[in-house]
C-alpha cells in the first residue's frame, strides 16, 4: 500500500496569501495540529498550530514556513514510511507531493493506523506469540510446523532486532485465540517466549504484555 492510496482531499490546503485566523480556524474545524500551505498548486511546507497560535492573526501564512526541505512524501512510499515519519515527528498529518512539487493531497494519522493495522492483519481474530531467538537459530519453517501442527497457521509474522541483545524478536500472529498448545509446543522445543496474547489471560496480564510490546517496539 503507498502513500498515493491513502491519500484524502478532505482537508484544505492553505494558500500562502491566508491570514494565520483562517489556518487556526480550518485546523479546529478540522481537529488537526498541522496544515500544508501551497501557491499555485506547489506545495510550500506545513505550518503548525502552536506556530500560529503565537503569531499575528493577520498576517499571511507564508510568514510561518520554515527554510529548507519541507516535510513530505513521495506517493510512491510505502506506507511505512510516513508511518515512521509521523511517529517520529509527532504529526497528525503529512502531504503527499510529487516530484514536480505539486500537492496531491495529505495522510491523515487515522488513515495511517488503519492502513497498519491491515499490515499487521489487527482485525482478524486469533493469538499473538512474542519470542526471542538467535538469529542464527531463525527459521521460519521450523516456527511454521511447530503452528500448523497445533492445528493453527500464521497469519502474520514480523521480527526486529532487540539492540539491548542483538538476538532476534519474532512477533507471530495465529488464527486461534486459545494458544495455550502452540505455547507448551514452543516450549518443548526450548523456544523462548517473551510475551503472548489469546484467552484465558487476566486484564491485568493482558495490560502488563501490552506494555512490555511497546517497549519492544519502541513505540
Amino acid at each position: 500500500m503507498t502513500a498515493s492510496e491513502l491519500i484524502t482531499n478532505d482537508i484544505p490546503a492553505l494558500q500562502a496569501t491566508d491570514t494565520v485566523r483562517q489556518a487556526l480556524d480550518f485546523m479546529e474545524e478540522h481537529r488537526v495540529s498541522e496544515l500544508p500551505v501551497v501557491d499555485q498548486h506547489k506545495y510550500l511546507g506545513l505550518i503548525t498550530e502552536d506556530e500560529a497560535e503565537n503569531a499575528d492573526e493577520r498576517s499571511a501564512v507564508s510568514t510561518l514556513l520554515h527554510t529548507g526541505v519541507p516535510v513530505q512524501v513521495n506517493p510512491a512510499d510505502f506506507f511505512l514510511v510516513p508511518l515512521k515519519m509521523m511517529h517520529q515527528q509527532k504529526l497528525s498529518l503529512l502531504p503527499v507531493v510529487r516530484e514536480d512539487g505539486e500537492l496531491l493531497g495529505i495522510i491523515t494519522r487515522e488513515q495511517l493506523l488503519h492502513a497498519a493495522s491491515n499490515y499487521n492483519a489487527a482485525h482478524v481474530p486469533g493469538g499473538i506469540i512474542i519470542l526471542q531467538i538467535k538469529p542464527t537459530s531463525f527459521y521460519i519453517s521450523e516456527i511454521g510446523r511447530i503452528v500448523e501442527s497445533n492445528n493453527a497457521r500464521i497469519i502474520h509474522l514480523n521480527t526486529w532486532t532487540d539492540p539491548s541483545s542483538g538476538e532476534l524478536m519474532v512477533a507471530i500472529k495465529v488464527n486461534k485465540n486459545d494458544i495455550q498448545d502452540i505455547l507448551a509446543s514452543f516450549e518443548r522445543y526450548e523456544y523462548n517466549v517473551i510475551q503472548y496474547f489469546g484467552e484465558n489471560l487476566s486484564e491485568e496480564e493482558l495490560r502488563l504484555n501490552y506494555d512490555h510490546l511497546m517497549n519492544y517496539l519502541n513505540i
